[in-house]
């Protein structure tokens, strides 16, 4: 069990010394103390040579991950060029998607202009046709009242 003082930290052994803990780039727990002879005092050599090998696990894990940054890095340039082609490609597609329907409206516009024209000159003849049969029902008319007026008149 842990203490109340003590805070979990993963990859930190809890049983080192605060003194002795180390945390190497994989998160497994190095102790200095490790170089220790079984009499319990540590030889300033055994202390160099852990650190020698730490400092080499240490390089050899940055290299690795220095390579696996450059892979990152490649593959997300990768991926933006990819991305922007695609891009580029819908971009087009669309303009000339744009450009059809466009075209396509100017057809439909012109078509309904010349049908409203069309219709327009029909409506025009056909008020001229109902004012030429108004006034031909006005003179008819005229005609049938003389009439009426000529039939009860007779001598």
């Amino acid at each position: 069990m842990r203490s109340a003082g003590n805070t979990f930290r993963p990859g930190f052994d809890e049983a080192a010394s605060p003194n002795t803990r180390t945390l190497n780039t994989q998160g497994s727990v190095t102790s200095l103390v490790g170089a220790q002879s079984t009499s319990g005092s540590a030889s300033l050599k055994g202390k160099l040579l852990s650190l020698e090998e730490m400092i080499r696990s240490i390089t050899e894990e940055m290299n690795f991950h220095k390579k696996e940054v450059q892979i990152l890095r490649s593959e997300k340039d990768t991926l933006e060029n990819v991305l922007n082609m695609k891009i580029n490609d819908v971009r087009k597609s669309l303009m000339s998607e744009i450009n059809r329907v466009e075209e396509e409206m100017k057809r439909h516009f012109s078509h309904q202009k010349a049908e409203n024209s069309r219709l327009q000159q029909q409506i025009t003849q056909l008020k001229g046709e109902k004012t030429a049969l108004q006034q031909q029902l006005l003179a008819l008319q005229r005609r049938i009242s003389e009439l009426e007026s000529q039939v009860g008149n007779e001598p």
